[in-house]
């Protein structure tokens, strides 16, 4: 980035960078029932790291991952990025799913790849935060846009929504969810608190019923519940189910064997290129976690939007300090970072802007249902078409809604 006028270049590099290594931290979920998420965002991050490394690091310099777990726990996830800003001295972070350290990191003004998901991360009030995996309310425009392609959206299709309250807060978008499916000319007749802590869908499963419900939105991380549910009480919404929580792979398969047409999308591209061409990058993404990450070369981690994600968003850490020179600094990284626009990863669409005013992320999904093997007991899906963003995005403000509704959310 350009040097403001009159502000003299940096003559030190920030704590967390040496002569030999650079220290990154990280604070994700390792542990628990979806501990195989954090693992995923660190073999994606980490991946990257070390093939820097071996052709010979950043100025001479290896970078170094430092990853703790926070079990899910707001709490511990704090703990945790206090902890590797103010003892182990980190330069940048890394943070999974949820908001408890975004005014932390911003007061210290640390560069952070965070997933996204929540209001929090696209707000402008936290400018050093930058979402790489994706949006609940973009990424839901962009499932109701597919399914309305595909014939699966009718008008006063009746919608239930189950969304989180837990480490994903997504009830602040709750009246944009409801608005973004109305245009479509459907109604929203049941708005449902669901958290991985509440342990089951089986009472939200039976109202659906009861209601008449056409089609399942979930915005929660315990959505797979719902499919259970929906199995045990042999029962399918006529039009059916899907969200961008529904996404991973592996839970997918958790879910069993009632996943099948669950309707789910990812933000890059599957092992073999689809829904794009295969490509160099492609091949470099899997040459690099088989030499250093190889339980993740299972299809069911390679076709994961946190894998990708976060392997996207390393590249454009790596970027952000290699175009540091000499002396490295949180205000030269971000500056960086704030600076791009339709930066290429290889593996996912371009992240289009991480400005604070038009933070954006890569945008763009495909979207699929799920087929579900018997046999292996694994669920996988084909993208049906290829990437596309929300219709919607001019009559909620334009490029740069999703930071100014996120704003307005937060009372910026």
């Amino acid at each position: 980035a350009a040097e403001e006028p009159g502000e003299p270049a940096a003559t030190e590099s920030d704590p967390g960078v040496t002569d030999t290594e650079i220290l990154i931290g990280a604070s994700v979920t390792l542990s628990g029932v979806t501990g195989f998420l954090g693992q995923e965002v660190v073999a994606g991050i980490d991946s990257v790291f070390q093939t820097v490394n071996e052709a010979g690091g950043i100025q001479g310099r290896d970078l170094r991952l430092i990853a703790y777990d926070d079990g899910g726990d707001s709490s511990q996830m704090l703990a945790n990025v206090r902890k590797l800003t103010e003892e182990d001295k980190v330069i940048a972070l890394v943070t999974g799913l949820g908001d408890a350290a975004l005014d932390y990191v911003t007061g210290k003004e640390v560069p952070t790849i965070s997933f996204g998901v929540t209001p929090g991360a696209f707000s402008s009030k936290y400018p050093t935060v930058y979402p790489v995996v994706g949006n609940a309310l973009l990424w839901t425009q962009e499932i109701i846009a597919g399914l309305d392609e595909n014939g699966v959206i009718e008008p006063g299709i009746k919608v239930a929504i189950p969304y989180d309250t837990g480490l994903i807060d997504i009830s602040p978008y709750l009246d944009a969810l409801k608005e973004s499916w109305e245009n479509y000319g459907a109604e929203v007749v049941s708005t449902d608190a669901l958290t991985l802590e509440t342990g089951t869908c089986e009472p939200q499963v039976l109202k659906w019923r009861e209601l008449g419900v056409d089609w399942v939105d979930f915005q929660s991380a315990a959505w797979f519940l719902c499919v259970q549910a929906a199995s045990d009480q042999n029962w399918k919404p006529a039009k059916g189910m899907g969200g961008w929580p529904a996404s991973v792979p592996t839970i997918a398969s958790l879910a069993g064997p009632f996943v099948e047409g669950v309707w789910a999308g990812s933000n890059g591209d599957q092992p073999d290129g689809s829904p794009r061409e295969l490509t160099a990058a492609h091949e470099e993404f899997q040459s690099a976690l088989e030499k250093h990450y190889p339980d993740m070369l299972d299809p069911q981690h390679l076709d994961s939007p946190a894998l990708l994600g976060y392997y996207a968003g390393s590249k454009l850490m790596v970027a952000a300090l290699e175009a540091q020179g000499e002396f490295i600094t949180r205000q030269g990284v971000n500056e960086w970072i704030q600076g791009v626009e339709d930066f290429e990863t290889g593996i996912t669409p371009s992240i289009k802007s991480m400005a604070p005013d038009c933070k954006t992320g890569s945008e763009e999904v495909w979207i699929g249902p799920w087929e579900y093997d018997e046999a292996t007991k694994i669920a996988s899906r084909k993208p049906v078409g290829g990437y596309f963003t929300s219709p919607q995005k001019e009559d909620f403000g334009g490029k740069c809604f999703l930071t100014a509704l996120s704003d307005e959310i937060l009372g910026v």
